[in-house]
């Protein structure tokens, strides 16, 4: 691989990693999973997800 291709692909993961890193935060405000998706240009089913598993974080008893 290409140095170039390395840095668009690196790029593209960054990009990526940001939309669900604000989907996350926008779901913890309480924002509907249909609006996040639509802001965030994210698959409905994935921001369901990240729902699911953040609703599982705060369930799930922290360690001391």
């Amino acid at each position: 691989m290409t140095w170039e291709r390395q840095r668009a692909y690196d790029r593209d993961e960054g990009i990526q990693e940001n939309k669900i890193e604000n989907s996350r935060n926008f779901l913890k405000l309480g924002v509907s999973p249909e609006t996040v998706a639509q802001g965030c240009t994210l698959p409905l089913e994935e921001v369901l997800a990240l729902k699911k598993e953040l609703e599982t974080e705060t369930i799930a008893p922290t360690a001391c």
